[in-house]
């Protein structure tokens, strides 16, 4: 496993991606409903909502990640955890995929069946008499 300063970083990466895009539409909504214009910056996929809310975002993740020292002690405890995890192997992931793809159809199956036989029985009215 890679080492956990790798892992803290990507999830600081991922939140911060994932905060400033609903920070951007969230700021979007904010600037409709006062009114407020939205200026193209670059082009008409950047505007000032973007950088309002990757803005944000960015100063969000820097406090998380350098300000609040119990936030960062949570998520490096969390990494530690998943080191301790007891992962399966290619091959024993491949074969419960296989098993469950396998158990999946044959249940589709079973209830396409019932479905045949209750839709025949329904279109003749079997049910009514």
């Amino acid at each position: 496993m890679r080492s956990k300063s790798t892992w803290v970083l990507v999830f600081y990466v991922v939140a911060t991606v994932l905060v400033g895009t609903v920070l951007t539409l969230a700021t979007r909504e904010v600037f409709g409903l006062f009114r407020v214009q939205d200026a193209r910056l670059l082009g008409a996929s950047f505007a000032l909502s973007n950088l309002v809310g990757l803005s944000l975002a960015l100063l969000i993740a820097l406090y998380a990640a350098f300000l609040n020292l119990r936030a960062r002690a949570f998520v490096e405890e969390c990494i530690a955890e998943l080191d301790k995890t007891a992962w399966p192997s290619w091959h024993e992931t491949r074969a419960a995929t296989l098993t469950v793809v396998i158990v999946s159809f044959i249940a589709a199956l079973i209830l396409g069946f019932f479905d045949s036989i209750f839709g025949w029985l329904s279109h003749h009215d079997f049910f009514l008499g």
